[in-house]
């Protein structure tokens, strides 16, 4: 089982309440990306969609139950997190920052100019990383 399927599985067996108005924003979200989408890839060569409202509103059932997922991963991640209490150190976060400069192909200052120099703004993708990790061991 992949490390996605492992997720996918934990948080369609776990019990939170998924409020409607974030699913209704994510589907927002989503459908404006895919417009979005279908737009720069008429301009730039590729397919043209004669009706990218229509498209979307044919794909909706599938693209509401996928906002639903995105929400309600979301908090199960927060949800975890928290219940299990996870710290972040500054080594850790050290570490993000190193990864992610080398991910992006930039420098950790940039990433510190990003983040803030003490990087406390990346202590949640550091605990949720880490509820992940701790979600993955269950099963």
């Amino acid at each position: 089982m992949t490390r996605e399927e492992k997720l996918r599985a934990f948080v369609d067996g776990y019990t939170i309440e998924v409020p409607a108005a974030k699913v209704e924003n994510e589907l927002s979200y989503i459908m404006t990306q895919l417009r979005h989408g279908m737009q720069y890839e008429a301009l730039s060569g590729g397919e043209f969609h004669l009706d990218p409202r229509g498209e979307l509103e044919a794909q909706r059932p599938q693209l509401e139950r996928l906002a639903y997922l995105e929400v309600k991963q979301e908090l199960v991640l927060k949800d975890v997190a928290a219940r299990q209490n996870f710290t972040v150190t500054r080594a850790e976060l050290e570490a993000e920052a190193a990864a992610m400069a080398e991910r992006q192909g930039c420098s950790v200052e940039l990433i510190r100019s990003f983040f803030g120099e003490d990087l406390a703004m990346l202590e949640r993708d550091v605990k949720r990383k880490k509820a992940e990790d701790w979600i993955c061991e269950q099963i």
